[in-house]
This record gives structure tokens, C-alpha cells and sequence, in this order.
């Protein structure tokens, strides 16, 4: 099976995420804001591929942000630190900010399925090739080249939709998993808390 450079495919683009410093007012410095924007920070961005938007910071801006860095349904967030995990924007994620800290994934190649782009993007193939870029390095924070630089399978159009399919059940079977637990550890917390009102 074929493999490319994600750079070599012309119809994805990595672009790198706005210098935050550029764009915020300094209301204590007197600037003027021209409105509030959504940033998608990287704790926003979990490993099963979503998007947890109550975490999202809100910033004052001074000036309109580049749109490249802005997000449109069907862009791919990608944390640039470790783990490096990614996830895709849907219509509720619209009209974020993207920070330096991260990166947007455009996908408008016929060929590439956009879901399975983001599960390779999350898939340990993919998380190996970016430790190994930074490995020995002091700074574990990637490049938007060294993401470029990814070798990623191209199997048939048919084949990534299969993979991509197999992916988002997986993901939604852990979102299940990880409720259960959720829940249970709160039940678990109210049982411990129910015994102690008991002995007062």
C-alpha cells in the first residue's frame, strides 16, 4: 500500500495556530476590543476525537484574527504538545480561535476521507512518527512541518471509509465506557458520603 508525506498530498493543509499575543487586547493598557471569540485551547481537545466546548477559553480581541486560523466544519484541531491528539470541528465548534498551541488539518482532497484522516491523525502509526520527530529534543512541542512530514497509508477511497467507520464506533464505545465510569465513581462518592451523614 502507498504511502505519502501528508505535505505531498495537495489537498491537505497544515497551518499553524495565531500568536495569541497578536490578536488579544490589553484592556489594562487601554486597548479596545472589537468582541469576545472562542479559542479552542489544547485541554479542550480529547483523544477520542472530540471537542469538550465547556472547557474552551474566550478571549478580547484588538484586531479580526487570520480566518485561515478560525475553524470551519470539517477541520481537523490537532494539539501540537503531547499526546497529540486531534479532533474535528462540527457545526457547535464554528468560528473558533485556534491558539499557537495547536494546529488546523484542512482536508479537501477527493481521495482522503476526512474522518479517516482524523483517526490516523490519533492513531499510535501516526503518534510514533511525531515523538520520534522530537525525540531527544528539549522542546516537545511540534512544528507544523514536522506534521507535514507524516508518512500516512492511502489505501483505496472504500478502504478509509471502512477504517474511519471502525474508528468513530470505537471512539463512541469508549465515550460509553468512560460515562459508566464517570457515574459509578459518583456513585461510589455518595455511598462514602451517605455513611459518614450516618454517624453524625
Amino acid at each position: 500500500m502507498k504511502q505519502l508525506r501528508i505535505k505531498d498530498i495537495k489537498g491537505i493543509r497544515v497551518i499553524s495556530g495565531q500568536i495569541m499575543s497578536r490578536v488579544t487586547a490589553s484592556t489594562k493598557n487601554g486597548e479596545e476590543s472589537i468582541g469576545t471569540y472562542k479559542v479552542i485551547i489544547p485541554k479542550c481537545i480529547n483523544s477520542d476525537g472530540t471537542l469538550t466546548l465547556a472547557d474552551m477559553a474566550e478571549e478580547e480581541l484588538k484586531t479580526v484574527p487570520d480566518e485561515k486560523r478560525v475553524t470551519k466544519a470539517g477541520d481537523i484541531v490537532m494539539k501540537l504538545s503531547t499526546p497529540y491528539s486531534a479532533a474535528m470541528i462540527d457545526k457547535s465548534s464554528e468560528g473558533c480561535l485556534v491558539p499557537s498551541f495547536c494546529a488546523i488539518v484542512k482536508c479537501s482532497d477527493p481521495d482522503i476521507d476526512p474522518d479517516y484522516l482524523l483517526a490516523f491523525i490519533n492513531s499510535e502509526l501516526c503518534k510514533d512518527q511525531l515523538k520520534r520527530q522530537v525525540a531527544g529534543a528539549v522542546m516537545t512541542v511540534l512544528s507544523v512541518g514536522k506534521v507535514s512530514d507524516v508518512l500516512i497509508p492511502v489505501p483505496s477511497i472504500e478502504k478509509q471509509k471502512q477504517v474511519a467507520a471502525e474508528y468513530m464506533e470505537s471512539q463512541r464505545k469508549l465515550m460509553v465506557i468512560r460515562e459508566i465510569m464517570a457515574l459509578t465513581e459518583k456513585r461510589n462518592d455518595v455511598v462514602f458520603k451517605d455513611l459518614v451523614k450516618e454517624d453524625e
